[in-house]
């Protein structure tokens, strides 16, 4: 389906540039976003599926990247803000869980490119203190552990 908006671009007037974009976000919101929270809130073989699943989407998201510095090219677009969530918030979860699903030797694109990213001015600047967060994500996790309601984290 997608092809057929890439092929003809003026369909709903989308650039075939506008249409992509919309395509890897969706990629990250329908299934990355999903797959990555599981895997780090979950166990046991549900976990080891998930991250599977998240692998192989970050996957898609760094054979984009190739050749770029950011997903919008030279500079910040769409799909890097979406994809914020990867290179802030689910490296503050890995550290939580103790768990590792973006590394460089898997993903050095990507990785490179949460470098990049984070280390942009207008980025620092929207983004809360990352200690406060592990904080917050730490004691959410400890009172998640020792409840009933664990099953309500995914």
């Amino acid at each position: 389906m997608i092809l057929a908006f890439v092929c003809n671009p003026e369909i709903n007037g989308l650039d075939s540039q506008e249409i992509l974009e919309g395509f890897y976000c969706k990629i990250f919101i329908s299934k990355c976003g999903p797959a990555l929270w599981i895997a780090c809130w979950s166990e046991g073989k549900e976990q080891e599926k998930a991250m599977e699943q998240a692998w192989e989407h970050l996957r898609t998201l760094e054979n984009e990247l190739k050749g770029k510095k950011f997903f919008g090219g030279e500079s910040i677009g769409f799909v890097d803000i979406v994809a914020n969530a990867i290179a802030f918030w689910f490296g503050v979860f890995e550290e939580v869980v103790g768990i590792t699903l973006l590394d460089e030797e898997k993903f050095p694109t990507l990785c490179g490119w949460i470098e990049q990213f984070l280390s942009c001015d207008v980025v620092k600047e929207c983004l809360p203190p990352r200690n406060e967060l592990l904080m917050f994500f730490q004691a959410r996790k400890e009172a998640i552990s020792s409840s009933a309601f664990k099953s309500m984290v995914y």
